[in-house]
């Protein structure tokens, strides 16, 4: 049976993987690579670095399967960093989607397209800060500009500059670009406005993909020399991590959805059409986050950054405060499609300050024994508190980098595991706004990955709060299935790959009705919760 061999370039290491058309990953392979902070906000990578961590992952597989039939060469990685791309050869400086650099760039930039009428957030249909690769290039521009002599072009990822560096030219996904701040949301194409402003001629923006996975040519002696991929082969370029994530866990048809419950937290859901952006001004189909999945942790789906909403962030509507991503055509469709990603800075986070503060540093096991004895003894149903999990400010359901946590209802009977479940269920309010902001009342049970995903009682807190059943799901192969799922399509092989949140071993968990219609009931107080909390916040 063919195989295909994908690569993830993430934000730490280069992963890799075999996977038969069946979905079955038959070898894995992974090798990191470093990445250099400053206190001043830098985050860099040496894309040297890339190469070597890609030809080692690619070349243990191959030679551990010599007798295997590969199918196509795909790649995927981090979203949102700028890379420029000599004529001469390999470059020597990625800046991340990470890096905080470029705040008065950003502005700067924000005030030169204003001036010409132009609001570089509807525009791009995301807010914008100072991890905008256009601001990181016009910031580079002033204070390194030998980066940017005798340029092939930028690319905006590790996959790009790959495919550049195997001879395939210069390429990118509309998901990654939707992260740049040059992608116009209304027509998804670079905007000459931006890169203008940002000193970056139109001419050195790579083309864009048209379809979720699109064969970008075809190894050859460079590919071979580079990567020791092997010679002919087709090559993949598939959407940013971010993108292929959500094509493994759910797909990318509108209406599919999963829920993300890690150190942050978040809600991806595809949707048809073009998006709404932050003013309403017009289509959104940009993201200016690349932070997790290797893109979505820090910040939301994409990058991390300083918000740049300020004090009247706590008003802005939920269009303004998503993330919006573009995804390429699917086969069946030509219809636009966003991703949207509605992030919570602080879900695990917060369930480990509590238990640390409130359950005498439980670990998690330990914290869901508690919940499980608090259950039995009260039944499933709201803690009869409200609280806000922001313990380090907000992007979702309001941005906010100066909103605290806080719970409401406190009293004499009060106890830790009662504040504890709070918390949890502060998250699964949070995450609960953005499906009532999509209008998503579908009853598909809804996928959840991430460490929280192990902890059952938050499963069912999740369950009732949301009232969605909820579906636990292993994403340690999300994005490498979604990128065998986009190539498959893209060279139309015969195949049997299903995302994960469809695979009948998920174990599903449905919502308690009484205690789904009470947390129903809670949630426009608790959305008041995080405007009245913001205006405490600013009178101290």
């Amino acid at each position: 049976m063919p195989h295909l061999l994908c690569l993830d370039l993430g934000t730490s290491a280069a992963k890799a993987a075999l996977l038969d058309l069946d979905g079955t990953v038959h070898l894995r392979a992974e090798a990191p690579y470093p990445t250099r902070h400053a206190a001043d906000g830098t985050a860099e990578q040496d894309p040297r670095d890339w190469e070597r961590a890609a030809r080692a992952v690619i070349v243990e597989l191959l030679e551990a399967a010599s007798d295997v039939e590969v199918a196509a060469f795909v790649l995927t990685g981090q979203m949102q960093d700028l890379v420029p791309v000599p004529r001469s050869g390999a470059a020597s400086i990625a800046i991340l989607y990470s890096d905080t650099r470029a705040g008065a760039e950003a502005e700067e930039l924000r005030a030169a397209l204003a001036a010409d009428g132009v609001s570089w957030d509807a525009l791009t249909g995301n807010l914008q800060d100072a991890t905008s690769c256009a601001a990181m290039h016009l910031r580079l521009l002033r204070t390194a500009p030998e980066q940017l002599a005798d340029l092939q072009g930028v690319v905006f990822g590790p996959a790009g500059y790959l495919v550049a560096r195997m001879g395939l030219g210069l390429w990118c996904d509309p998901t990654t670009a939707a992260t740049t701040g040059l992608l116009e949301a209304r027509t998804r194409d670079w905007s000459p406005a931006v890169a203008r402003a940002a000193g970056l001629d139109p001419a050195l923006l790579p083309a864009l993909t048209g379809a979720a996975g699109q064969v970008v040519g075809h190894a050859g002696a460079e590919a071979t020399a580079l990567l020791g991929v092997p010679d002919g082969l087709p090559v993949v370029l598939a959407p940013g991590d971010a993108g292929v994530t959500t094509s493994g866990i759910v797909g990318l048809a509108p209406g599919d959805a999963y829920v993300y419950l890690g150190t942050s937290g978040w809600l991806a859901s595809v949707l048809p059409g073009t998006g709404t952006s932050p003013t309403g001004a017009q289509d959104a189909g940009g993201e200016r986050d690349g932070d997790e999945p290797d893109g979505v942790e820090s910040a939301g789906a994409g990058s991390a950054g300083e918000d740049s909403a300020g004090e009247g962030a706590a008003g802005d509507g939920p269009a303004g405060v998503s993330h919006h991503l573009a995804l390429g055509a699917s086969s069946a469709t030509a219809e636009p499609r966003i991703l949207r990603i509605s992030a919570l800075l602080s879900a695990g986070a917060a369930a480990d300050w509590a238990r640390q503060a409130l359950l005498d540093g439980a670990d998690p096991a330990g914290a869901d024994e508690l919940l499980e004895a608090r259950e039995q003894e009260r039944g499933r149903g709201p803690s009869g508190l409200l609280a806000l999990p922001s313990i380090v400010g907000e992007r979702f359901p309001v941005r906010d980098a100066s909103l605290r946590g806080a719970v409401v209802g406190i009293d004499a009977g009060t106890r830790g595991i009662d504040l504890y479940a709070s918390l949890l269920e502060g998250v699964a309010h949070g995450l609960a706004h953005g499906l009532e902001s999509e209008g998503d009342s579908s009853p598909r049970p809804l996928p959840v990955t991430g460490g929280g995903a192990s902890s059952a009682p938050w499963l069912r807190i999740l369950a009732d709060v949301t009232g969605r059943p909820v579906r636990t799901v292993d994403g340690t192969d999300a994005a490498l299935l979604g990128c065998a799922l986009v190539a498959a399509e893209a060279l139309g092989l015969d195949h049997a790959l299903v995302p994960l949140g469809a695979r009948q071993e998920a174990a599903t968990i449905v919502p308690d009705p009484s205690a789904a219609a009470q947390h129903a009931a809670l949630r426009p107080a608790h959305r008041a919760l995080y405007d009245a909390a913001a205006r405490v916040q600013r009178l101290r």
